[in-house]
């Protein structure tokens, strides 16, 4: 395939890694952009450069250096510029705006609000001017977030008016443009919230990546495990696909892999916590790959450069049906990482351990609260439901980090 793709994320993770790799099988050209601190010679491509992903000016003028035929951005800070990139050469791609609406919470919050989908009450807080009172307007418990921020980082759940304010510092200093989103916490009874990678294409949705994914009670705002595939029950499925739908069809975007998180309400509706423009992390496409057969890095390397070849061929591809988990192991305790403790019973269901960078053994690890990496990520195969739910509720007993 003679096209050329340019790739660009904010880390050296698995998403660049393996849509690189996937490019070179395809006979396409690879051009990456990473950061000016990441070892690019450990990645093997036709171009690399090292360039800070805000600077949009160099990542268009090697786009038009390098001739490219269509662009993707593998990480929140990469997706804005892609989408930028995108629309001044005329590539496939995103309106920038449409993007905007996803990586900026506030801006989604509304978005859920102007199609009649479920959300919580929420407002927008510039500065700490009066934000004890107006949070007096909202039900407690509430959530404190950046208004622009990847994962997690600096939310704070309160249960009360106590500490509103550290909350409010914490989520500022971690958004992206300074404003920070305040709203009604919207709780569930288990720790588990419905996860899809989905892809789309124009107006059609492929609705393979679908997991349920897990927390900790020590660590509710953490997701540690993932199960796939995840089947719904028709009204479910309905309200879920009908969801997304309105909110895609609203945003105006038309093309890519979004990884959406979200659960369904004791009323039965779906509530989407949040949508990511990419490929959700930790190599999932992998495991969907391993559970549904599907070459997740392939379609995107292809429609990215307008090549639906692939994409055509799904529409008749008979998907697999393994049943996967995939177990970000943390620890809960600090100190120094000795081994993966991975008990008799399941050795032989372990597919792979994918190691991270910091958590070889030797290494000072810090606890599940603190580590914004886990040591690594155990994917482990089973061949039925029952033997994948019976190894979920026993993870922690069957697969842990041993310190020293």
């Amino acid at each position: 395939m003679n096209k050329k793709v340019m790739i660009m994320s904010s880390s050296l993770d698995g998403r660049l890694i393996t849509a690189a790799a996937s490019a070179r099988e395809l006979g396409m050209k690879t051009v990456l952009c990473v950061r000016e601190e990441d070892d690019t010679t450990i990645v093997e491509a036709d171009s690399c450069y090292a360039v800070d992903s805000r600077d949009t000016k160099r990542l268009l003028e090697i786009a038009e250096e390098e001739k490219i035929d269509g662009i993707l951005g593998m990480w929140d800070k990469t997706v804005l510029p892609a989408a930028m990139i995108s629309k001044k050469l005329g590539l496939p791609g995103n309106d920038p705006e449409s993007m905007l609406q996803f990586l900026d919470k506030i801006r989604f919050r509304k978005l859920q609000r102007s199609v009649g989908a479920f959300h919580p009450n929420f407002f927008e807080a510039a500065s700490a001017d009066r934000l004890e009172e107006k949070c007096k307007s909202l039900h407690f418990p509430i959530i404190i977030k950046p208004s622009v921020c990847s994962s997690s980082f600096g939310q704070t759940r309160l249960d009360d008016e106590k500490d509103i304010l550290p909350a409010y510092e914490k989520a500022a200093a971690y958004s992206g443009n300074g404003l920070v989103c305040v709203e009604e916490y919207i709780g569930q009874d288990e720790l588990r919230v419905f996860e899809a990678d989905i892809v789309l294409v124009g107006d059609d949705i492929l609705w393979d990546g679908l997991c349920w994914c897990y927390r900790f009670p020590e660590a509710p705002l953490r997701p540690v495990l993932a199960t796939h595939p995840a089947s719904l029950d028709k009204d479910r499925e309905q309200e879920f696909k009908s969801t997304v739908k309105k909110i895609l069809s609203a945003s105006g975007a038309k093309l890519g892999e979004y990884n959406i998180e979200g659960f369904f309400t004791k009323e039965g509706r779906f509530f989407i916590i949040e949508i990511n423009p990419r490929p959700a992390g930790y190599y999932n496409q992998q495991d969907m790959q391993l559970s549904s057969g599907i070459d997740y890095p392939r379609l995107l390397v292809t429609t990215a450069v307008g090549d639906m070849s692939y994409y055509e061929q799904l529409k008749n591809f008979q998907r697999k049906r393994r049943y996967i988990l995939a177990y970000a192991v943390f620890s809960f305790s600090a100190g120094i990482f000795d081994h993966l403790y991975v008990a008799p019973s399941v050795r032989d269901c372990l597919i792979t351990f994918r190691e991270f960078p910091g958590g070889e053994p030797g290494s000072y690890i810090e606890d599940i609260h603190a580590d914004n990496r886990p040591v690594g990520i155990a994917v482990l195969g089973f061949s039925s439901e029952e033997e994948l739910e019976e190894a979920r509720q026993n993870i922690r007993q069957l697969v842990h980090v041993v310190l020293r």
